[in-house]
Formats: structure tokens, C-alpha cells, sequence
């Protein structure tokens, strides 16, 4: 799969290779391999660990970050959810 056309050359598509407890590692739709930390929300959620073994099972591409090396909470079809911002 390769992704063209975009306004954020910083977000590739990529293929989960590995899940470990504390990582997730990808590989661009370039080659690259990209070891990407798990935030402490996903460490501890057994079921966001567990969509991601799932994802790996499938092939699924989906989007990361390769600067921040950060997954999404969103995928490529759906619009991230405003947030209303907290006074």
C-alpha cells in the first residue's frame, strides 16, 4: 500500500510487525522499521493491546506518526472527534 496525496508528510501508513507489553514495532510503507512506545493508557487496557495483536493478525495498514512515532486513535476513514477544550 502506498499513500500518496497528503498534507502530512509525517504520517505514513505502516504494517505492525511485533506487539510486545511495552512496544509495538511497524514497517513503513517505505521499508522503515519503527519501534513505537505504548503509552501507559495502553499498556495497562488488555483490550487496546489486544486490537492491536488483532490488527497484526489481519495485515491491516494503518496510520502512525514517524516524527512522534505515535499511533492513532483514529483510522484513515474516520475524522478525529473534537475535544471541546476545558475552561
Amino acid at each position: 500500500m502506498k499513500l500518496r496525496d497528503t498534507s502530512q508528510p509525517n504520517i505514513v501508513a505502516a504494517k505492525i510487525i511485533n506487539v510486545t507489553p511495552k512496544n509495538v514495532t511497524v514497517i513503513t510503507e517505505e521499508g522503515h522499521l519503527l519501534k513505537i512506545p505504548l503509552t501507559k493508557q495502553y499498556r495497562e487496557d488488555k483490550t487496546l493491546r489486544a486490537s492491536l495483536v488483532d490488527i497484526l493478525k489481519a495485515g491491516i495498514w494503518i496510520p502512525v506518526n514517524k516524527k512522534l512515532k505515535k499511533l492513532f486513535s483514529y483510522d484513515w476513514l474516520s475524522a478525529p472527534a473534537l475535544v471541546p477544550a476545558k475552561n
